[in-house]
């Protein structure tokens, strides 16, 4: 009997998942690297490595799983600490040449793709700035106006959505662009 018991109660612990979620909020904030979240009473619950957070469930845009928790990659770059992961691959001989050529092209790249993050989080805070104006006003109007304004105010939640993740993917890019600058100098 007492077997039993334990066997259940095994069962009814949750086990460890390797997803994790992207929360995005109605304000235009992104919350990520939450490893797990719980709905209770019109509250999500959101749990992280280092404990939980409660956000109403009125202001979730939508909850996003993503592949893998994020990972703390600080330990790499401890001083002193050899990777041989980061080292460059073998150039042919008589390839320095190409090798500047290509740190040349690569610092371009970083150039232009510095320039246009720049671009998209001035667009990101502009459509942040609008939204959180028009929607800091709701407090003036009636339950009609509101709805008028949940409606207005959707068109720029789904472009600063899009602005977020075209932010995102720009970043990911520009890190292996500053990868590949590291491994070649």
């Amino acid at each position: 009997m007492i077997y039993l018991f334990f066997f259940i109660l095994i069962l009814l612990i949750p086990h460890y998942s390797e997803a994790a979620f992207k929360i995005y909020l109605k304000n235009g904030s992104i919350i990520s690297g939450a490893s797990s979240y719980q709905k209770k009473a019109g509250e999500v619950i959101i749990y992280f490595g280092g404990g939980s957070i409660g956000i109403s469930e009125k202001d979730i845009v939508k909850i996003e799983e993503t592949g893998a928790p994020e990972k703390d990659f600080r330990s790499k770059e401890l001083p002193g600490a050899e990777t041989r992961e980061e080292a460059p691959a073998a150039l042919p001989q008589g390839a320095a040449g190409d090798k500047s050529s290509r740190i040349s092209q690569l610092r371009s790249e970083l150039e232009a793709l510095n320039s246009e993050i720049s671009t998209v989080e001035e667009k990101e805070a502009n459509l942040v700035l609008t939204i959180n104006e028009k929607w800091g006003t709701r407090y003036k109007y009636s339950a009609s106006r509101v709805r008028f304004l949940e409606r207005e105010i959707e068109p720029l939640r789904q472009e600063l959505f899009v602005t977020q993740q075209k932010k995102e993917e720009l970043k990911e890019k520009r890190a292996l662009i500053e990868g590949e600058l590291r491994a070649l100098q």
